[in-house]
């Protein structure tokens, strides 16, 4: 008897210890699954976290593509500000050749049409201009009614 009850004691403190190294098992286990939990917390928040820096990043290069893409249409505003003005310049000087040329070639006009030299020229303008009718003035200076025709209306020009 004696036999059994070390062998129940034995079966009691085996069983007991058994017991008891479930009850650790399943208090470790909810203590990791616990602490995997936080870590899942953790590398959620830190996921979060990269996936704002990035965005943040992409603002900043975006902010930045924006800046040089600035920088670079206001350098071309300038340049064109500056063709204007060349331009501008260089159209005023075209103008004034233009009239130049207009004028000079009035005068070669009404030289190569007619075979009035430039006194009869002026003097036909005086008197058109004072007034006087075409066949006056023709009469007048005994030039033909049609040249002087010409000259009055190339020089209205």
């Amino acid at each position: 008897m004696d036999g059994n009850v070390i062998i129940y004691l034995m079966f009691g403190g085996l069983s007991f210890f058994v017991l008891f190294l479930f009850i650790y098992i399943l208090k470790r286990d909810k203590l990791i699954e616990q602490k995997f939990g936080a870590l899942e917390l953790a590398l959620e928040d830190i996921n979060k976290e990269l996936f704002e820096l990035k965005k943040k990043d992409k603002n900043k290069s975006l902010i930045g593509a924006i800046e040089r893409l600035e920088e670079i249409m206001d350098s071309l505003v300038d340049d064109m500000r500056a063709l204007e003005e060349k331009n501008k310049a260089f159209y005023i000087e075209i103008q004034e050749e233009l009239a130049k040329l207009k004028i000079d070639l009035k005068k070669d006009k009404i030289q190569n049409i007619t075979n009035i030299g430039e006194l009869d020229r002026e003097r036909i303008l005086t008197l058109y201009k004072n007034g006087y009718s075409i066949e006056e003035i023709s009469r007048e200076l005994r030039i033909p009614a049609g040249e002087v025709d010409l000259i009055v209306k190339f020089s209205s020009f």
